[in-house]
């Protein structure tokens, strides 16, 4: 019997060459291979972008939309300085005198509280006596309209409430009101000064709306 040299890579008994099935089956398959390792890439860059998206969440704020009717919720309009030489747009910031402050402290305070109960339907706590606002965090400023009547008065301050965790009342508190309409209680938590004209902010510059 004749010694045959056989050529590396190749199967004596059936002279097929070793390994080519193999390399046969991952030339066919290469492109699902390469697909699916793009698939894989996108998924995980999807993935990694949310969860830095979850880190950057913007401030919260609860926008309140129903509202309350309440006489306590229109006082009188305190006497406004541009009443003679009106420039609708212009912003203000509104020194108030003693009297006046309180006159709108109430209704501000009214508000904070009714935000509070809406959370449990029929209680009938806190009050308006339950919330104070907090010393020296009062911002008071106005926005002169075409006439008395859209003139557009803000309040932004903090406050506390008695019985009540801040996170179930967080500030700051904003409330507006237009002419001689009711107060509203616009926004409140982190985020809310937001809702103030741009214009008015550059005047009154809050500085609990720094935080």
């Amino acid at each position: 019997m004749l010694d045959v040299e056989v050529p590396a890579g190749v199967d004596s008994a059936s002279g097929r060459v070793a390994g080519s099935g193999a390399a046969t089956w991952t030339e066919r398959k290469r492109p699902l291979l390469v697909a699916g390792s793009f698939v894989v890439a996108i998924l995980l860059g999807v993935v990694l972008g949310l969860a830095w998206a979850s880190d950057e969440a913007p401030a919260t704020v609860t926008t309140v939309t129903e509202q309350p009717d309440d006489s306590i919720l229109s006082p009188e309009v305190p006497a406004v300085s541009w009443a003679a030489s009106r420039v609708e747009g212009r912003p203000h910031k509104v020194t108030l005198s003693s009297a006046e402050r309180q006159s709108v402290r109430l209704p501000l305070q009214w508000l904070a509280a009714w935000k509070v109960r809406q959370k449990t339907p029929g209680s009938t706590i806190p009050t308006m006596d339950d919330v104070t606002i907090v010393k020296d965090t009062l911002f008071y400023g106005a926005i002169e309209g075409a006439d008395t009547a859209h003139d557009q008065f803000w309040a932004v301050a903090q406050t506390e409430i008695k019985g009540v965790p801040d996170t179930e009342a967080p500030d700051p508190h904003v409330w507006k009101r237009v002419g001689s309409a009711p107060w509203t209680l616009v926004a409140l938590g982190p985020g809310a000064c937001n809702s103030i004209p741009a214009e008015l902010m550059t005047v009154l510059s809050p500085g609990i709306c720094a935080s």
